[in-house]
């Protein structure tokens, strides 16, 4: 009898270990789990990168009528829109019109309305710009560009009301 406990007992801290095991191995593998889903949350963040320009300077420019420094945003190439006049510009074109733009309607307040896009290259804004005698809604369009961001639409509608 004494044997038969003896050998229950051994039986049982065989399973007792055992049990220790397959504990340890699934604490390894929920580690591992969790690593898996850390690293994959990581490489779907980065689609939804944070835009690499600062807003913040984009906003500044156009409440000061600053062109030379928005250009810095734009694209090589870039679809301007004033008022219905639209055309495909170069970026130092593009420059030049919004400098005009600017002289004629110098800024009294710019706003950033709403921000959007999708999270591949695409981003949108939507901006309300202010002058002494006439407001105007600002969209602003861009793509990414390697590292950047820059501008490849800017459209300058003229508000009625």
């Amino acid at each position: 009898m004494d044997n038969y406990f003896f050998q229950k007992k051994k039986d049982l801290q065989f399973h007792i270990g055992l049990i220790f095991e397959v504990i340890g191995f699934m604490k390894k593998i929920i580690a591992l789990l969790t690593l898996s889903v850390l690293l994959f949350m990581q490489s779907n963040a980065s689609d939804f990168r944070p835009i690499l320009f600062n807003l913040t300077d984009v906003t500044v420019y156009f409440k000061t009528g600053s062109s030379k420094d928005l250009a810095k945003y734009f694209d090589q190439a870039i679809n301007l829109n004033i008022n219905g006049h639209q055309g495909d510009y170069s970026k130092n074109q593009a420059e030049f019109i919004l400098k005009d733009f600017f002289i004629k309607y110098p800024p009294t307040d710019f706003k950033i309305l709403h921000k959007g896009g999708s999270p591949g290259p695409t981003m949108f804004f939507v901006g309300s710009y202010t002058t002494d005698t006439d407001q105007f809604r600002i969209l602003i369009k861009g793509a990414d560009k390697g590292d950047l961001m820059k501008i490849y639409s800017l459209e300058i509608i003229k508000m009625r009301f």
